[in-house]
């Protein structure tokens, strides 16, 4: 193996060895990109009326993958969701593919910002007392995902899921 013929064979294992070690990393999903998330949109209405400080939450009925949320606009009720993406995976705008029970929580308006909460706790505004919790206005079982009885389906592309409840 001494012939200058051979010579190119030497680093030969090195390249084959990085470029095995490249294709693991892309099919282990080290690679380029992250979750593929759809555009999720809609306008929520709760008997009729259009609520105000509410966030619309989509949890994944399968317990897998990442929660995807979006503040309620109190003027108009439309709301956007914008996925967490999950441990170590970037956020993204929509949701996954899949089923989803759709979850409502009070309090997402700027009366709820940090700012105006660190104003009530120094005394700003309530005089250093804990701020006080927006009343909901949905029922109690809208508040979780285990007792929500509305569940969703984001497919692929542009989702308009209007929620009437």
């Amino acid at each position: 193996m001494n012939h200058p013929a051979f010579q190119f064979v030497r680093p030969l294992p090195h390249l084959f060895l990085a470029g095995v070690a490249l294709v693991v990393m892309v099919v282990a999903g080290c690679g380029v990109g992250g979750p593929a998330f759809h555009p999720v949109s809609g306008k929520l209405t709760i008997d009729g009326q259009i609520p105000a400080n509410v966030q619309v939450s989509f949890y994944p009925v399968d317990g897998k993958g990442p929660i995807a949320s979006g503040t309620v606009d109190a003027g108009t009720g439309r709301y956007e969701l914008t996925s967490s993406g999950g441990v170590g995976k970037p956020a993204g705008k929509g949701a996954l593919t899949g089923k989803y029970k759709v979850v409502l929580n009070a309090g997402s308006s700027a009366a709820g910002s940090n700012e105006a909460m660190m104003a009530q706790y120094s005394g700003g505004n309530n005089q250093g007392k804990a701020p006080a919790i927006p009343k909901a206005s949905f029922k109690k079982e809208f508040g979780s995902a285990s007792t929500s009885p509305k569940e969703v389906e984001v497919k692929s592309g542009a989702n308009a899921i209007d929620l009437a409840l």
